[in-house]
């Protein structure tokens, strides 16, 4: 693309990227009323075979809404795990600022840790998208990520990314926001994908199907977060 045309498109769409993340600044603004579990965020359900894995990302996709990280999404994969024959011992790390920015570094604060690992679960990019990251930063702290992670973990460890859910379906934004969102979320899973593509032990895995049949809402209702771990992380034991 030209230098015209590519200042022509960044003209026409700068006031919808900033009236999306208005938007998001705004919905945000009472954040403090968020619910998150302040429980360890970790655990280890029983069964043959026990492996390590680790969960990595925004706090908002791994245990937003409920009480109790028995009620997270890393705690249902393992449940889910469990049941078709392997045990698993899980933790959280998360991002400070839900951002993949973080990611890196975060890895490098863990990579003792990482070394007994045989699963990493990559879950971010709901807030990136929101903020409107740029797909090249995206692509650039997503490939950093994955190759701190590769070189801490043993061979034959895998690395998961979960894709950005669809964010047309949230309902807490503007009908014209959540185009504007869905839209660059999946540029930016696009993006995830040709990065993965490039390293044998990392697939992206695409958000469950049933959970993008209606519009989300976030409420203060705790079975609504738990029934949605519940399917999400079963969803990905599946790819484990």
């Amino acid at each position: 693309m030209s230098r015209v045309r590519t200042a022509v498109r960044s003209a026409v769409t700068l006031p919808a990227r900033v009236g999306r993340f208005s938007e998001f600044l705004f919905r945000r603004s009472d954040a403090a009323f968020d619910v998150y579990p302040d429980d360890p965020a970790e655990g280890t359900v029983p069964g043959p075979d026990v492996g390590r894995v680790w969960f990595l990302g925004e706090r908002g996709e791994l245990s937003l809404g409920v009480r109790t990280h028995e009620l997270s999404l890393p705690a249902f994969f393992a449940r889910h795990r469990a049941a078709r024959g392997r045990g698993t011992s899980w933790s959280i790390a998360s991002a400070p600022s839900s951002s993949v920015r973080d990611l890196p570094s975060v890895v490098e604060g863990h990579r003792e840790h990482l070394g007994a690992c045989e699963v990493v679960v990559v879950m971010v990019g709901i807030t990136d998208a929101l903020r409107v990251m740029s797909p090249l930063t995206w692509e650039q702290h997503l490939s950093d990520t994955l190759t701190a992670l590769l070189d801490a973990l043993p061979p034959g460890a895998r690395v998961l990314v979960g894709a950005i859910p669809p964010l047309d379906n949230a309902g807490s934004l503007s009908r014209p926001a959540r185009i504007a969102a869905g839209a660059h979320g999946r540029e930016l899973n696009r993006r995830s994908c040709a990065v993965a593509a490039d390293h044998a032990r990392v697939d992206v895995v695409d958000f469950p199907e049933e959970l993008t049949r209606s519009v989300w809402r976030p409420e203060a209702e705790e079975h609504r977060y738990r029934d949605t771990y519940a399917v999400w992380g079963a969803h990905l034991a599946d790819h484990a």
